[in-house]
């Protein structure tokens, strides 16, 4: 039997490729970052989002965790990937509250598919701050979430993958009694 995927499969396999590769070479990342990156990128399809932004979402950690570059992705993947994953790269500022405060701003800018991007990230990255021991360093990881929903709620609270993502961070609020 000859069977031949759709174009689309074999831009996202791609994609899956290089995330294992850079991985594989070398991750700064204490998280599982291909299992996130791929729940990232398939939540991405299931909404319906574009290949470049389902394969952006892939490989949306890979410039802050790896070796890889933003040229690389562009070389394989075009601009519009390489522009939502520079996006949704932090930006090399020492300041942790301005460097994030830069970044939402960053992520804004990009428009409505970077900031999916890195709501459904967030999301993901949610469940990991119940591992987070000590408490200094956890209300700064909830601190950046809180401020993610003031900054992004403009240009998506109206997407139900917003409230679900607000809602959750609720519930570890409570769960946690840090505030």
């Amino acid at each position: 039997m000859n069977i031949k995927p759709p174009k689309e499969q074999i831009e996202i396999e791609k994609a899956i490729i290089m995330l294992i590769d850079c991985v594989k070479k070398g991750c700064s990342n204490d998280k599982p970052l291909i299992l996130h990156s791929l729940r990232v990128g398939f939540k991405l399809q299931e909404l319906k989002q574009l290949k470049e932004v389902v394969i952006a979402g892939i490989l949306h950690d890979l410039v802050e965790d790896t070796n890889c570059t933003i040229n690389q992705i562009k070389e394989k993947f075009g601009d519009k990937v390489a522009n939502l994953v520079s996006a949704c790269t932090l930006p090399d500022i020492k300041n942790d509250k301005t460097r994030w405060l830069t970044f939402l701003e960053q992520i804004k800018k990009a428009g409505k598919e970077a900031t999916i991007i890195k709501i459904i990230d967030a999301n993901d990255n949610l469940p990991y701050t119940a591992l987070v021991k000590n408490k200094d360093y956890l209300k700064r990881i909830l601190w950046k979430h809180q401020i993610l929903i003031e900054k992004l709620k403009p240009e998506i609270g109206n997407l139900k993958i917003f409230r679900k993502y607000c809602k959750k961070y609720e519930q570890i609020i409570k769960k946690l009694k840090i505030w």
